[in-house]
């Protein structure tokens, strides 16, 4: 399937598949394409057991497309095409994800840097940095009050909350 995947998504569809068709599964294995991330996604799974890692990157000018492989019993593989591709990144459902979050842009926030919460202004939604992990995308980047930038990983009340 051609497109890149947007890795919160696809590991709850994952996720969702080993819960509810996991003793289902023989195998599964496959290479996916995940937006943010220059590596492939390289995943095999027997019933619930299931490993993955980011490996060899993608190469110059190659299709960024994902390839599964299911072998099971009771499998509905026009059902398992339409969830993954639910997962795909479109600018729909970017805005999708901007829409559900919390704070916009110019919002006064605190957040909990490790060293307490410290104030500050969401200047950036949907934020990503070469230096995060692949794939990885923080809701939130924050301007420190009388300091620098840092990043929220998650829109979660115990990382950002209102100021």
């Amino acid at each position: 399937m051609k497109g890149e995947v947007d890795l919160d998504k696809c590991q709850a569809w994952v996720s969702d598949i080993l819960q509810n068709k996991g003793t289902d599964i023989f195998r599964m294995k496959g290479v996916i394409a995940i937006a943010n991330a220059n590596q492939k996604f390289v995943y095999q799974a027997v019933h619930m057991i299931f490993n993955g890692n980011f490996e060899d990157e993608w190469a110059e000018g190659e299709p960024r497309e994902s390839k599964l492989v299911f072998i099971g019993k009771n499998l509905e593989p026009a059902k398992l095409r339409e969830a993954f591709t639910a997962c795909l990144v479109t600018s729909e459902s970017l805005e999708e994800k901007k829409a559900k979050l919390r704070f916009k842009i110019g919002d006064a926030v605190k957040c909990n840097t490790g060293d307490g919460w410290k104030q500050g202004k969401v200047v950036a939604l949907m934020y990503r940095d070469d230096y995060m992990p692949p794939g990885m995308v923080a809701p939130y980047q924050v301007q420190i009050d009388g300091g620098g930038l840092i990043y929220a990983p998650s829109d979660e009340d115990e990382l950002i909350r209102k100021a």
